[in-house]
């Protein structure tokens, strides 16, 4: 099979693009972004990836050549590392949007799309964050692609390769409290990013007859 993935030089898309790679599951995987991933310690990496270098405000002038079997969509910002709610709108909402149009514009009935939101999305939030990222829920599912897995984490553990202090904090602080998310807390515990990645590629290799929409959330995830 092909893959896609977007967002490969973050915390999660890292984490998946590697597995994808070493997978016998996959021929090929187009690497869409602006900077190109490192490739260095992947065996396979150079013959099995290709990059697609383009701006995310470029996405919707892109075409891709060859038919995508699972798209992955590993986009996230703060609005720190943005510089403003406008700009984390760019990022996290319609770059997202329009990787899913990008793919879709293939049609491909057997087209499997999965995406990394946040606990608590949610369009009708007061928190600008939550909003945003039940926007970006609600418009792929407006899209009616054959297949939409959204992937609902809660803090992300793992080294970034952009610091972000905040995130560190809470790293620090609940990532060694996790012992103590159980019962109807586990859906908060904090999860690594390597677990989000690797529920990721199990669901997009699960039998799922289209159409089909799923909510993959935190509990569900650390069960992989």
């Amino acid at each position: 099979m092909i893959a896609a993935i977007i967002g490969a030089t973050g915390l999660v898309g890292n984490a998946l693009l590697t597995r994808i790679i070493e997978s016998e599951q996959y021929s090929k995987v187009l690497v869409i972004g602006r900077s190109e991933p490192n490739l260095v310690e992947h065996q396979f990496g150079e013959q099995k990836v290709q990059f697609i270098g383009c701006q995310l405000d470029e996405l919707h002038e892109l075409t891709l050549d060859e038919k995508v079997d699972h798209a992955f969509c590993c986009l996230g910002t703060t609005i720190k590392q943005a510089g403003s709610e406008e700009a984390f709108i760019q990022v996290d909402k319609l770059a997202v949007v329009a990787f899913a149009k990008l793919c879709q514009a293939q049609a491909n009935p057997a087209l499997k799309f999965m995406v990394v939101t946040a606990l608590g999305a949610d369009a009708k939030s007061t928190v600008f964050y939550n909003r945003i990222k039940g926007e970006v829920e609600q418009a792929l599912k407006a899209l009616s692609l054959p297949v939409l897995n959204i992937f609902q984490p809660s803090l992300l553990l793992g080294p970034r390769t952009n610091r972000r202090l905040l995130e560190d904090i809470g790293q620090t602080i609940f990532g060694g409290l996790s012992f103590l998310f159980i019962g109807p807390l586990r859906q908060y515990q904090p999860i690594d990013a390597q677990m989000v990645a690797e529920s990721m590629y199990q669901v997009a290799l699960k039998p799922q007859v289209a159409p089909a929409t799923q909510i993959i959330n935190n509990a569900m995830m650390h069960r992989y």
